[in-house]
């Protein structure tokens, strides 16, 4: 299966290499969002129609489907020996979500979170930073072979599967807790953006699921070989070009749905969304990425954890003081230091 995949990946490079990286870019982008957004609203009609809560819907079906790109990017990479680009897509777009996507949607209007649920995934969300830290401190092998050569650390293949289970448990816990009706101001918030998605077909809303995830595999596919393409040309790594360009192009749904839910006024919703596809991102993303292929710890990647880390820790604290509330002030530190982290890689990669 493996030789067929990689077969199949060097002939649709071979047929990409004629267009332009940016191009690439242009048409691939555009193509994933909007299949995400179409993955999005079959997933959530095809919830509604099977009756799921519509908390179970906002913690996961809207998550999941706003990390769609994500996964998609990664799995198209591991399949291709691009193992780097997975890792900064996973690590950027976690750092995108909070710095750039709450940044932005906090200056649009304040967040103050109610939701109870949203206040106790963030501790959730911390924990499994740190996991993932602590698993990619664990050697995987070395460089140079058995006998010599410097330790390789990175996700393996073992903690790939890990993660995934981790995955599963927690979203069958999620589902245990909202069971039964929860009278949460995310429910609400969910009922009223999802509200028309209900009145799908079941026939329809499975076409639109199917039609959405056609044009993930294939944007994703165009954003994966020009993305590789633009790193070899400016002589950077995968993993930069995954943490910047692919990163920010991946995060695109989060930043979409935060805005409208800010705009809204359905916080909740907005800061529920970021936590749920960081929580998705690494667990379930990189959990099957690295369950595929094992991705080795880029040479700075592990400030990249810790900011990531850093950035998780910081919304936590946003969100559970007295007043409950990202300000205006707090949203433009949050992008300020996502513009801080940007540069900063960018510098550390050329010098």
């Amino acid at each position: 299966m493996s030789l067929i995949a990689a077969a199949l990946h060097i002939r649709i490079d071979e047929w990409l290499g004629g267009m332009p990286a940016l191009l690439l870019l242009a048409i691939g982008v555009p193509l994933m969002l909007w299949g995400a957004d179409r993955l999005v609203s079959g997933s959530v009609s095809l919830a509604r129609r099977l009756g799921v809560s519509t908390v179970i819907i906002g913690l996961t079906v809207v998550s999941a489907g706003t990390s769609a790109p994500e996964l998609v990017v990664n799995l198209i990479s591991a399949t291709g020996g691009n193992p780097g680009l997975g890792f900064g897509n996973v690590v950027g777009s976690n750092i995108a979500n909070i710095g750039l996507v709450v940044g932005i949607g906090a200056m649009i209007m304040p967040m103050r979170v109610h939701s109870r649920i949203i206040r106790s995934e963030l501790p959730w969300l911390t924990g499994i930073s740190i996991g993932a830290i602590l698993l990619v401190l664990i050697p995987i092998g070395r460089v140079n072979g058995d006998d010599g050569g410097r330790l390789q650390f990175g996700f393996s293949t073992i903690e790939g599967i890990a993660l995934s289970v981790a995955f599963l448990v927690l979203t069958y816990l999620w589902y245990r807790a909202c069971k039964s009706p929860v009278s949460d101001p995310i429910s609400r918030e969910v009922e009223d953006v999802t509200k028309d998605a209900g009145d799908q077909s079941l026939p329809g809303a499975i076409a639109i699921f199917l039609i959405g995830l056609a044009c993930l595999l294939i944007g994703g596919k165009f954003t994966e070989v020009g993305a590789v393409r633009i790193a070899s040309a400016l002589g950077l790594s995968n993993a930069v070009i995954g943490m910047t360009v692919v990163a920010v192009a991946t995060s695109l749904p989060e930043l979409t749905t935060t805005v409208v839910a800010a705009r809204r006024g359905h916080a909740d919703l907005a800061i529920g969304n970021i936590v749920g596809s960081n929580i998705f991102n690494i667990l379930l993303v990189l959990g099957v990425t690295s369950t595929i292929a094992p991705i080795p710890l880029p040479p700075h990647g592990l400030q990249d954890l810790f900011a990531m880390l850093a950035m998780t820790l910081l919304l936590w604290r946003m969100c559970v003081t007295d007043r409950l509330i990202v300000l205006r002030r707090e949203g433009g530190i949050l992008l300020a230091l996502y513009v801080i982290y940007i540069a900063w890689g960018l510098i550390r990669e050329v010098a």
